[in-house]
């Protein structure tokens, strides 16, 4: 993966892990949050209905303890008529005592607000009682127990109660207590309808609502229409409706809706990943802006160091910003400004040194024919002067030696002169395969040459003459070395084409079996005028010609032992012109 991939996908990872963890907080608030708030409006209801169902009770206990005090003149003048007949209504008296009672019981419990009522004598008979009219004359003990048991506070009781013409049996929060006077007591109790009141307080369309059950969950009154069982899924608030005997009569339940969470959650979770694909398209398309930016720069740097190897050091890179990357560009161009002054001074320098070889090698050439010039010359001159007597003889003796000398400077100077005045490559499409395959037909039964090729060597841009050159040099070499052999006929020599392992690179091999190349001297075969050959009328150029047409083609050759014994020249060039080859891959 290129730079600018690691660095967009770096970018979106770092960005998602943040997007994400930013929605789980933002989801984990949210959930809190309305957690609380549910809990709290949960808490609400609850006491909002214990409120109410204190505040009634506390209406039927005022209600009930003001009606039975002695003092209040529907029980006070009941008392003091039972106390005049002795605790007994009969006659006359007693019976437009108990036509008043019932003439003022529905006022009465109007007045009180109250919806239950119920007056029972001395004898526990019920002597007026306006929300059962039916009930009146019969004996009702339950009145005065009820009393005794609860001391006046109020509770809830499931009663009958006349509707009209029907009796409905309605849940009444009820109070009893007993009234005396001289002896004389009656016994009541009052009570009103746990209604719609109760509960409306608490009811918040879509949010709360209310209903009261009975124990065995038959419902007693419903709720305001809500689809109860989609309400919420958590259970409902139970507030008990306590009996005389302690014991639950009804429950009012509560039920409070969640806020719809989980389609809350479920949206949060929609949005929060609408946001976060729409934030991570932007942070990629973000990354890739500046990721292509960077690279575009690093490009412009590897394409300078590219540049740099092939030895074009007026390449620039163009400085774009005052960033790392614009530093390291500036960086560079100073680089390859003092590399190109370094160079100059260095081609310079090894040029003057060169030629100072060159001279130096060409001065030791000469002087060697000179020297038996000069010899036979010195010896024509004093034999003409002593006028001897085999004088034509030594004339021509001399005269052959000076002859050949002259011959022997004649081809050095040729061969300098070709050296110095080498053509620089002439590139077309050349069949490295079909080069070796037509050069080295010259050899054929002339020295043992074992060819082999690649045939999968893409053709390459060089000069097939100089190549040509190459190779038959090499060879040459190689015929010599072998020579050299103790079994000379035990002599071998490989010629090998490969394509580089990196497929962007030709290799030329030649190698043989003779005594190889001594490690102190591999440095200098190259060099110009070097020679080990000298007795064989060696001048040294021949390796010096190959090294220069490989590398004006931009390759490279090197020379390593063979196991067993030999040289192996290995040449490397590039399949295009102007390729640099970064690094040998032999």
């Amino acid at each position: 993966m290129k730079l600018r991939g690691k660095f967009t996908l770096a970018l979106a990872l770092a960005a998602l892990v943040a997007i994400a963890g930013a929605a789980v907080v933002t989801r984990q608030v949210i959930v809190a949050s309305y957690r609380k708030s549910y809990e709290n409006t949960r808490t609400f209801a609850e006491d909002t209905v214990k409120r109410e169902v204190k505040r009634l009770s506390a209406q039927v206990t005022e209600a009930v303890s003001s009606l039975a005090s002695s003092d209040h003149p529907f029980v006070g003048n009941l008392l003091r008529d039972l106390v005049k007949s002795n605790g007994r209504l009969d006659g006359d008296d007693g019976r437009a005592t108990l036509r008043r009672l019932r003439e003022q019981g529905g006022p009465v419990m109007r007045g009180l607000s109250l919806d239950v009522l119920a007056v029972t004598g001395p004898d526990d008979t019920v002597l007026v009682s306006p929300h059962m009219r039916a009930d009146v004359g019969n004996p009702n003990s339950e009145i005065r127990k009820r009393a005794q048991q609860t001391t006046g506070a109020a509770y809830f009781v499931r009663d009958k109660v006349m509707t009209g013409p029907a009796v409905e049996t309605v849940l009444v929060a009820q109070a009893a207590a007993t009234s005396r006077d001289s002896g004389v007591a009656v016994a009541l109790w009052a009570g009103r309808r746990v209604d719609d009141d109760v509960i409306a307080s608490v009811r918040q369309p879509g949010r709360i609502d209310a209903r009261i059950v009975s124990p065995t969950g038959e419902v007693l009154q419903k709720a305001s229409g809500t689809d109860w069982a989609s309400l919420t899924k958590d259970p409902p608030i139970r507030t008990p409706l306590l009996g005389a005997d302690g014991q639950p009569v009804a429950y009012i339940e509560v039920a409070v809706s969640d806020g719809d969470l989980d389609e809350l959650l479920r949206t949060t979770t929609l949005a929060s990943v609408a946001l976060a694909a729409a934030a991570l398209i932007g942070v990629v398309l973000l990354g890739m802006i500046v990721a292509r930016r960077t690279a575009r720069d690093l490009d412009l740097l590897v394409e300078g160091s590219l540049a740099a190897a092939r030895g074009d050091l007026d390449f620039r890179v163009p400085v774009r910003g005052t960033d790392e990357v614009g530093a390291v560009a500036a960086a560079f161009n100073f680089m390859m400004e003092d590399l190109r002054t370094s160079k100059d001074r260095l081609v310079i320098a090894e040029r003057i040194a060169a030629w100072q070889e060159i001279a130096r090698r060409l001065a030791h050439e000469i002087k060697n024919p000179l020297t038996p010039i000069q010899m036979a010359m010195d010896t024509l001159r004093k034999s003409w002067r002593k006028k001897h007597p085999s004088f034509d003889e030594i004339l021509e003796e001399s005269t052959t030696t000076v002859l050949q000398e002259a011959d022997r400077l004649k081809h050095i100077v040729a061969e300098f002169s070709d050296f110095a005045r080498m053509p620089k490559p002439e590139l077309g499409r050349v069949d490295l395969d079909e080069l070796v395959r037509g050069s080295l037909t010259l050899y054929k039964d002339a020295a043992p040459i074992e060819i082999h090729l690649s045939g999968k060597i893409p053709d390459v841009d060089a000069d097939k003459n100089q190549l040509n050159q190459v190779l038959l040099n090499l060879v040459e070499n190689a015929r010599d070395a072998i020579s050299q052999r103790v079994d000379a006929a035990g002599g071998k020599i490989v010629v090998t084409t490969k394509l580089g392992e990196a497929g962007d690179r030709a290799l030329l091999l030649v190698e043989d079996n003779g005594p190889g190349v001594p490690t102190d001297l591999k440095d200098k075969v190259f060099a110009p005028y070097f020679t080990t050959k000298h007795s064989k009328g060696g001048t040294g150029l021949g390796l010096a010609i190959v090294h220069r047409i490989v590398s004006d083609h931009g390759g490279r050759i090197m020379i390593n032992e063979v196991r067993g014994g030999g040289a192996r020249f290995t040449i490397e060039l590039p399949l295009r012109n102007g390729t640099a080859l970064l690094a040998s891959r032999i």
